[in-house]
């Protein structure tokens, strides 16, 4: 496939992310993008062409131009290395979805109910079309059961986190309000449970947890180092669910 046709893939559907994490977490519905620092509402030209807001002059964010530079670097070697046994073209929407939801949590810290119904219909699809070789009975039990798994588990694990926080509150005499995971978490590894089936979502949530404890570590570390840690920080978890899931469509 030519490299052009990839790179200009990639950099289409990071237009695309750009546009929809501006929009989804302040409106929860499609609409015109605005400039987060005086509201001004973009046109179609001011937004793609002229990189910079007409009142305030404010230029995009150092979020925008990462995503392009990640979906004009990553599309070529997803062309190389596509999900199996997806091909190209299949796994490029899938991707840019989960580069979505990534992207959405990191800066808001928020799982939106319109990307979760969205990820449970693609959960499905994509399910099937990576299960169906077992055949329909098997398919359909690899996909059902692995997304109520998914979703089970990450539940045992949130409410887990909610009785710490209050057992570890009382302890304390304070009130603890920022847990470790949200109920949005549990819906992504639900729907990723669709796609990667039952049993692999097991081995993609430890894989997830081994992810997040040495990011935490380090993040921690690195807090300590520079004088500026405080208890309980907030990390996105979505971030680690994702890149597990990327980890499982590569391991034997």
């Amino acid at each position: 496939m030519s490299l052009f046709y990839c790179v200009l893939a990639g950099a289409v559907l990071a237009l695309i992310i750009n546009y929809l994490a501006d929009v989804l977490p302040v409106n929860r519905k499609l609409g015109r993008p605005c400039c987060k620092a005086c509201g001004h509402p973009f046109t179609a030209r001011e937004y793609l062409i002229s990189f910079k807001c007409p009142e305030c002059k404010r230029r995009p964010s150092l979020r925008y131009w990462l995503v392009l530079f990640i979906g004009m670097i990553g599309a070529p070697l997803l062309a190389l290395f596509p999900l199996q046994p997806l091909g190209f073209w299949v796994s490029l929407p899938l991707i840019a979805f989960l580069g979505l939801v990534t992207v959405i949590d990191i800066e808001y810290r928020a799982v939106l109910i319109q990307t979760d119904v969205v990820g449970i219909i693609l959960g499905m699809l994509y399910g099937y079309l990576i299960w169906k070789p077992l055949g329909i009975t098997a398919c359909a039990i690899k996909v059902l059961v692995g997304g109520l798994a998914g979703a089970g588990v990450m539940l045992i694990l949130y409410f887990g986190g909610v009785l710490f926080n209050r057992v570890l509150g009382k302890i304390r005499h304070q009130e603890i309000d920022e847990v470790a995971l949200g109920l949005g978490d549990v819906f992504v590894c639900g729907y990723l449970g669709l796609i990667i089936g039952w049993p692999q979502i097991i081995g993609m949530i430890i894989i997830a947890v081994l992810l997040g404890g040495i990011f935490s570590i380090g993040y921690i570390l690195f807090r300590l180092i520079t004088k500026s840690y405080s208890a309980f920080m907030a990390i996105p978890y979505v971030p680690f669910l994702m890149l597990a899931a990327l980890i499982m469509f590569y391991l034997p």
